[in-house]
C-alpha cells in the first residue's frame, strides 16, 4: 500500500520482537494521523481490518489478545507484522497502564497497593478499576514493570501509560458516580492535605518514568498522557488528550494549548509521538455497549462522525507543529476508525514551522499546499497566491474565507475554479461591517463603535472585543445542585432580535425535577452592555452554587490591575498565591498593562478570582443571586453592564 499517496525511501523501522530493542527511525509524511485507545487489532482481524489499521500512524493501545494463549500471541503477532509491511511508519504503542488505578481482579498487583479511605475502605477509579497508591514504591515497580513487559514480552514497539497529568487524580475517584470520599495514602487514619497530595503524586510519577525509561533504554518509544516539564528528560512525548476540546468549550486558551503542544514536540527522544486527540463532544454513558442498543450507539457514532468542523480544528492545529493528530467520538468511547479525506491530503513534509497571521489565524506552508487554522471567534479570508484544492470542500480558487474555530488545507492545483461541496459562511462574521447585528446558526454579531460583542443562542457572551483584543468572554449564569459540578442543562431556548436593536433570549435551566425560567435582555449602545437577567423557579428544588459569571482573559489583563471603591489592587500575570483577588465589588474596573480595559457594574456583590487556581486562564469576576434550598414560585433579578474603558 502506498500510505497517503507518497512513498519516502531510505527510512528506517526496525521493530521491536520479544525478547529485542533496536533503535527506530520514524519520519511519516504529513498529515499523521494517530487512533486512542480502541483501533481493535485483534488475532481475529481480516485482511480489511489490517488495510484499514495500516492507515494509521500511531497506535496507542486498542491491540487485543488472550497473552496467556500461545496460538493468539502468534497470530496478533504476524497481524502486527503485516501493519507494518502496509505502513513502514507505524509506530504502535501498547496501553500498558493507567497511573492512578488498576483492575481489582488482577492477582499480580500488591496487595497493599490500594489507595484507602481514614475508615480503610477502598475508593473506585475509572468504572471497573480502584485507585491505587502511588506513594507505595511496590506499585510503582509494578507500574513500571507492566511497560517493560509491553515491549521486551509482547512485541510492541514501545509503551504508553495513561493519567501522568501533575498532582493527584482527583478527577479519576468515584468518577462515575460522585460519591463523596477521603484520602488516606500515608495510612495515619486521618485525611490527607490536598498540596501534600498533589507533590507526592508528581513525586511518585516523576520515579515512575525515570524507571521506564532506564529499564527500556533511551531508544524504545516511551509516552505518556499529559505530563508536567519533569517528564522531558524521559518521555518521546505525550498525548494531550481533550485539549481543543477544552478550548472549544470556553474553559482554555487556543494559545495556551498550542504552547504546549509546540513545547512537548521539542522534546528530545526520538523519534517524538506528541499527539493531540480531539473529540466529537458527544457524551456516551460510560459504557454504551451495556447501557445502549446498537441502534443508539450507531446514532451517536454518525452524529460525531459528522461534526466534522471539530476534527479540521484539530488537525490544523496539529499541522501547526510535528506530532499527530486523533479524532473520535469522546474520552469515554475512543478509537473509532474514522476517516476523512483531509488525512490523505498529500502534504509532504514542511518548509519552516507555523507562523501567526495579523488576523489571529496561523499559517503553515508545506511542499504538498498550505494549512490555515483559524482560533479566533471571526471568519478570516485567504487569499493565495494562485489556485488551490480545499480538502475539506473540493473548492478550487485563490480566495477562500476559513470559519471561527476551524481550519483548511489548500493543495495548489491546475483545474479551473469552481465551487466546492461547503458554501461558504454567510453571513460573514467579521469585526467590521455595515449590519450592526448579524444572526448567524447559533451565534449573533453585535457591532458598535466602542466594541464588537458574540452571543450563542442561549444567551451567554461569549467575548467582548474592542476590535484588536479580548476583554470579556464568557458571561454566563453556572448552577449547580451538588459538588459534581454539572451545570444545569439549557430547555427551549429562544432568541430574538427585537426592533430597537436589543437582544432578548429566554429559556430553561434543568437538572432532575428542578426546573427554572429565564428571561436575559441585553441593551446595547456604543459604550456599553447591559445584560439583566430575571429569574423564576417552577419547582422547588437545592442549589449548591449559583453563580453569573464573566472571565477576563489573563493575556490581556495579567499584569495590570484593577480599582475599586476604595483602593486598587494588582492581577498578577503569574498564579496568584491565594484564589481570592477582592470580594464585596459593585463596581470594578479591569486594566490591562496596556491601559485599556473594562468597567463592570453588577447589582450584587461579586468577588474577584485569579481562576488559574482551577484550570482556566482568566480573573473570573461573580455574583451569587442565591444558594441552598429554593421553592417554587421564587424569583430572582441579576443585572450586569460592562462598558469598554479606553
Amino acid at each position: 500500500m502506498e500510505h497517503k499517496g507518497a512513498a519516502v525511501a531510505g527510512l528506517i523501522l526496525a521493530t521491536f520482537t520479544a525478547g529485542t530493542a533496536a533503535p527506530m527511525a520514524v519520519n511519516p509524511p504529513f498529515p499523521r494521523i494517530a487512533n486512542c485507545y480502541s483501533v481493535n487489532l485483534t488475532p481475529w482481524s481480516t485482511e480489511q481490518d489490517i488495510a484499514e489499521v495500516a492507515r494509521f500512524d500511531l497506535l496507542i493501545g486498542g491491540l487485543w489478545a488472550d497473552w496467556t494463549n500461545a496460538e493468539q500471541r502468534e497470530k496478533l503477532a504476524a497481524n502486527m507484522a503485516a501493519v507494518r509491511k502496509l505502513n513502514p511508519h507505524i509506530v504502535i504503542l501498547d496501553f500498558s497502564s493507567s497511573a492512578p488505578y488498576a483492575d481489582p481482579e488482577d492477582p499480580t498487583f500488591p496487595a497493599e497497593g490500594w489507595l484507602l479511605q481514614p475508615n480503610g475502605q477502598r475508593i473506585k477509579g475509572w468504572p471497573g478499576t480502584e485507585m491505587i497508591n502511588l506513594t507505595r514504591p511496590e506499585v510503582i515497580a509494578w507500574l513500571a514493570q507492566r511497560s517493560v513487559r509491553s515491549v521486551r514480552e509482547r512485541g510492541f514497539d514501545g509503551t504508553f501509560i495513561d493519567c501522568m497529568g501533575s498532582g493527584f487524580d482527583w478527577w479519576a475517584c468515584n468518577i462515575e458516580h460522585g460519591e463523596p470520599y477521603q484520602i488516606d495514602a500515608d495510612g495515619d487514619g486521618k485525611a490527607d492535605n490536598r498540596e501534600w497530595l498533589d507533590a507526592e503524586w508528581v513525586r511518585a510519577k516523576t520515579e515512575l518514568a525515570r524507571q521506564v525509561r532506564e529499564a527500556l533504554g533511551p531508544d524504545v518509544p516511551f509516552m505518556t498522557n499529559q505530563a508536567g516539564d519533569w517528564g522531558r528528560p524521559y518521555m518521546n512525548g505525550i498525548l494531550l488528550e481533550d485539549y481543543l476540546d477544552c478550548v472549544l468549550d470556553g474553559r482554555q486558551q487556543w494559545d495556551w494549548a498550542l504552547g504546549e503542544y509546540l513545547r512537548w514536540c521539542s522534546a528530545p527522544a526520538r523519534p517524538n509521538v506528541t499527539t493531540i486527540v480531539s473529540s466529537s463532544g458527544i457524551e456516551p454513558p460510560y459504557d454504551p455497549w451495556r447501557t445502549l442498543d446498537e441502534a443508539a450507539r450507531q446514532a451517536l457514532l454518525d452524529r460525531g462522525y459528522g461534526l466534522k468542523q471539530r476534527m479540521r480544528f484539530g488537525l490544523a492545529t496539529t499541522l501547526m507543529g510535528d506530532g499527530y493528530f486523533a479524532y473520535d467520538l469522546h474520552t469515554r468511547w475512543r478509537g473509532q476508525r474514522w476517516w476523512y479525506p483531509e488525512y490523505d491530503a498529500p502534504l509532504g513534509y514542511p518548509n519552516g514551522p507555523g507562523q501567526a497571521q495579523a488576523d489571529g489565524s496561523w499559517r503553515r506552508e508545506f511542499d504538498g499546499g498550505t494549512v490555515i487554522v483559524n482560533p479566533t471567534p471571526f471568519d478570516v479570508r485567504v487569499r493565495l497566491a494562485a489556485r488551490h484544492r480545499d480538502y475539506s470542500s473540493g473548492k478550487v480558487a485563490a480566495d477562500f474565507i476559513v470559519p471561527a474555530q476551524d481550519g483548511r488545507i489548500f493543495c495548489p492545483t491546475d483545474e479551473p475554479e469552481r465551487a466546492g461541496e461547503m458554501p461558504d459562511p454567510s453571513p460573514v462574521f467579521a469585526v467590521e461591517g455595515p449590519e450592526p447585528v448579524v444572526q448567524r446558526g447559533d451565534r449573533l454579531l453585535v457591532r458598535r463603535e466602542g466594541y464588537v460583542a458574540m452571543f450563542d443562542e442561549r444567551g451567554e457572551l461569549l467575548l467582548l472585543t474592542d476590535r484588536k483584543r479580548t476583554l470579556a468572554q464568557h458571561l454566563r449564569p453556572f448552577i449547580v445542585s451538588d459538588d459534581r459540578w454539572r451545570d444545569f442543562a439549557y430547555a427551549d431556548t429562544v432568541c430574538e432580535v427585537l426592533p430597537s436593536g436589543d437582544l432578548e433570549f429566554s429559556g430553561k435551566r434543568v437538572d432532575g425535577t428542578t426546573v427554572l425560567t429565564y428571561r436575559e435582555r441585553v441593551r446595547l449602545d456604543d459604550a456599553s452592555l447591559t445584560v439583566s437577567y430575571d429569574w423564576k423557579a417552577l419547582s422547588p428544588g437545592h442549589v449548591h452554587m449559583w453563580r453569573h459569571q464573566v472571565d477576563f482573559p489573563v493575556a490581556q489583563f495579567g499584569g495590570g490591575g484593577y480599582e475599586r471603591a476604595p483602593g486598587t489592587g494588582a492581577l498578577p500575570p503569574g498564579r496568584a498565591a491565594e484564589p481570592v483577588l477582592s470580594r464585596g465589588l459593585r463596581v470594578v474596573v479591569l486594566r490591562g498593562r496596556d491601559g485599556v480595559g473594562i468597567r463592570v457594574e453588577t447589582a450584587l456583590d461579586a468577588a474577584l478570582v485569579d481562576e488559574r487556581h482551577y484550570g482556566v486562564a482568566a480573573y473570573r469576576l461573580g455574583c451569587h443571586p442565591v444558594q441552598g434550598d429554593i421553592r417554587a414560585g421564587q424569583t430572582w433579578t441579576v443585572r450586569l453592564r460592562l462598558t469598554v474603558s479606553g
